[in-house]
């Protein structure tokens, strides 16, 4: 047996951090892979080495250290940009994930948060989906807030599974219109079904 995973995506700007630190919070095992993915890129990882050979060194900003947003704009310009990227970063963060779901108890759950996580191997360690949804005008909202632009959200947007196809795939739809409370208690109760007995819990997928 191992840790029971959940595994939690959605577009930009849903909010899957929110939820994951709600969870968090309920006692979950919580990894980030963009955390790790931006990890991995740090000056003087394997990741970093991989992106400026793929990349050059016009990627980089005044610190040396791989500027996110000059790379972002690059990748989500050009698919096959963007797949080279993954290539270098998808197996780093999937093995670290994996490696640390070795490190859990068998009662632990562990949320993976991850924006790519239907179209990565991840989706096959989980025991369930969870996705997070919201309204296209929150989205822009949200993303607004952070600098980006309609334009930028979108070319992300449209590199990303669908809503259809993220609810298609989804075991849970955890909606996020910005009611906090109502977020809350919906989390809340999703948690609650995972923290039944184990015997209740479906056998974990390969």
């Amino acid at each position: 047996m191992s840790a029971f995973v959940v595994g939690l995506t959605g577009p930009i700007g849903a909010g899957k951090s929110t939820v994951a630190v709600m969870l968090r919070d309920l006692g979950a095992r919580v990894l980030d892979a963009d955390a790790i993915a931006r990890d991995e890129q740090s000056r003087g990882t394997v990741g970093y080495s991989a992106i400026i050979q793929q990349f050059g060194t016009e990627v980089l900003g005044d610190d040396k250290e791989i500027d996110r947003r000059k790379l972002a704009d690059i990748v989500f310009a050009d698919p096959r940009r963007l797949e080279q990227l993954e290539r270098i970063l998808h197996p780093r963060v999937i093995a670290r994930i994996l490696e640390a779901r070795k490190m859990l108890r068998d009662e632990d759950v562990l949320v993976i948060e991850a924006i790519k996580l239907l179209e990565s191997s991840l989706r096959s360690v989980c025991d369930r989906i969870w996705v997070v949804v919201a309204r296209r005008e929150a989205l822009l909202e949200r993303l607004a807030a952070r600098g980006m632009s309609e334009t930028g959200v979108a070319a992300r947007l449209a590199r990303q599974a669908s809503e259809v196809e993220l609810r298609a795939a989804a075991d849970l739809v955890i909606e996020n219109d910005g009611d906090r409370d109502a977020l809350r208690a919906a989390v809340a109760a999703a948690w609650s079904k995972v923290r039944e007995p184990a015997r209740a819990r479906p056998s974990p997928g390969p």
